[in-house]
């Protein structure tokens, strides 16, 4: 089970809540072949990569990690209360403090200017989450507790129980 595409999808839909008026994608398979279709704006949101922390002294492996997502905006326009920049500014505002689930609040690490083509813009925003990474521990298959026999003090035994020896 992914535990990164959870996230992903979670900030995706998050963002499109939010902002109803552009769209919200996941980064996607071939970016050189994504055109932009949308007549506003849209954000793709992708995975940028992980930092761990060392591992906690527990008895088992436990880990920080930091999740640093990509989020790409793209936007018809550079100046206008629709173009490039106003999305710029709601997507910040929209991210900042959402907690994708079983993370920590999202938070900002760095924006820059990526390009510009026949009035196209395009700017990337780094968020980073925390989670925990965790060792998976695989149980011995033991024998497992199937029914309890009960008898207060004075009842006899059932047939088939052995009584307790007590041996010095």
């Amino acid at each position: 089970m992914s535990a990164t595409r959870p996230i992903i999808d979670a900030v995706q839909q998050h963002l499109q809540a939010a902002l109803p008026h552009i769209g919200v994608d996941v980064f996607p398979e071939r970016p050189g072949d994504y055109s932009l279709t949308h007549p506003v704006g849209v954000v793709l949101v992708g995975y940028q990569g992980s930092k761990f922390t060392r591992q906690e002294a527990l008895g088992m492996i436990a880990q920080q990690r930091d999740v640093t997502l990509s989020l790409t905006i793209m936007g018809v326009g550079w100046h206008s209360d629709e173009g490039t920049l106003a999305i710029l500014d709601e997507v910040r505002l929209a991210i900042v403090g959402y907690r994708p689930p079983n993370c920590q609040m999202c938070h900002l690490i760095h924006e820059q200017f990526l390009s510009e083509d026949a009035g196209a813009w395009q700017y990337e925003l780094l968020v980073q989450t925390e989670t925990q990474q965790v060792q998976q521990i695989t149980q011995p298959d033991l024998p497992k507790f199937i029914q309890a026999r009960t008898r207060r003090e004075g009842e006899a035994l059932e047939p088939d129980l052995k009584p307790k020896t007590n041996q010095p």
